[in-house]
């Protein structure tokens, strides 16, 4: 990824995460030059995000920092990220901490619940949910 399209990246993480949630934490968590960056671009800027990150010690990858920046929301950015993003992760199965409002999305594409009670995560409510190994046909 070069400069300018990394901090476009961080850019728009901070603009959903930190500040559109008004949520303060550390979003450079030292994990990013080891993720596969996944965006939808419109007119240059980043319309959509996601990281994958490395697979984990069980086989299973997981993809985080989803968003849509705002002014590109109501556009289907979100179900094209997501499309990108599962074909670069690979066959499965992979893991997401959803926040529970993004639930529906993510159980429209298949992914499915993991825990009961669910967990805050810098204040704001998540689940765990897992889309388990599918037909590499996406």
């Amino acid at each position: 990824m070069d400069r300018d399209l990394l901090y476009e990246a961080l850019r728009v993480r901070q603009e959903v995460f930190v500040v559109e949630q008004d949520c303060a934490f550390l979003d450079l968590d030292g994990q990013d030059s080891e993720c596969i960056h996944v965006m939808v671009m419109e007119d240059g800027k980043i319309a959509a995000y996601a990281r994958i990150l490395p697979l984990d010690d069980d086989g299973t990858r997981s993809i985080g920092r989803i968003l849509t920046s705002g002014q590109y929301r109501g556009r289907g950015y979100g179900r094209i990220l997501m499309d990108e993003a599962l074909k670069a992760a690979g066959n499965g199965p992979i893991r997401i901490g959803a926040q529970v409002q993004a639930m529906g999305f993510y159980s429209s594409i298949g992914f499915k619940r993991t825990d009961n009670e669910g967990y805050l995560e810098d204040g704001i409510p998540h689940v765990e949910m897992i889309l388990e190994a599918r037909d590499e046909k996406l």
